[in-house]
């Protein structure tokens, strides 16, 4: 707010500059909109249409333009493209206008039991009752519980598990500690698979060909 005075003061009337602020009306309605969607089980045609429609426009201007240039979901110009609406079956997504795709990527094996598996679903519901996330200062048993089943799993002398929320945050993870090994040895050198995705925050886009 001092600098927004100060360019006040300079160039000119406040109330200008004020107005070429985010408006939160327009976030808060953005937000319901959301939700609503959220909510809602099925679409009529005028609601598909608009929905398609919305979904290009915001990836185009708020997203990555980028998006729409290479999916295969998305005709050549980025006139049409398939927007997800819910899931099928255990290994299927429905877009909006009801059509059926075989989901062969599997969230990159998020959902390598399939989509809305009961008793995943069921897992969830009830840690969701319970508390859906832990503290980050009491020792959370799930955590001990799931490192001690990996270790379980592990060939060797393997037992310790660093859990991260991504694919990306995991390979940080696998360079920082052969880094944190390795270079007292005077060893420096990470080899990557060319053609292949690590991720794209700093350390693993390095890897990343």
């Amino acid at each position: 707010m001092q600098y927004l005075i100060q360019y006040h003061v300079i160039h000119g009337p406040l109330e200008l500059i004020l107005n070429r602020l985010p408006s939160s009306a327009s976030a808060l309605a953005c937000s319901a909109h959301a939700l609503n969607l959220i909510e809602k089980r099925t679409l009529n045609h005028e609601e598909m249409k608009a929905l398609n429609r919305e979904v290009i426009d915001y990836f185009k201007e708020h997203v990555n333009p980028g998006f729409l240039e290479y999916r295969k979901s998305v005709t050549a110009g980025g006139d049409y493209g398939a927007v997800e609406w819910q899931a099928g079956s255990l290994n299927t997504l429905v877009d909006t206008q009801g059509q059926e795709f075989i989901d062969c990527l599997g969230g990159f094996g998020i959902f390598n039991v399939g989509h809305r598996n009961p008793v995943v679903v069921s897992a969830v519901q009830n840690q969701l009752a319970k508390q859906p996330l832990h503290s980050q200062e009491l020792l959370d048993p799930l955590r001990a519980m799931l490192a001690k089943t990996l270790a379980a799993l592990t060939p060797g002398k393997l037992k310790y598990s660093f859990f991260c929320n991504s694919g990306t945050e995991s390979v940080e993870a696998a360079l920082k500690l052969a880094k944190a090994y390795q270079s007292p040895r005077g060893k420096f050198t990470f080899i990557a698979t060319s053609g292949a995705f690590h991720g794209k925050s700093l350390g693993a886009l390095s890897a990343t060909a």
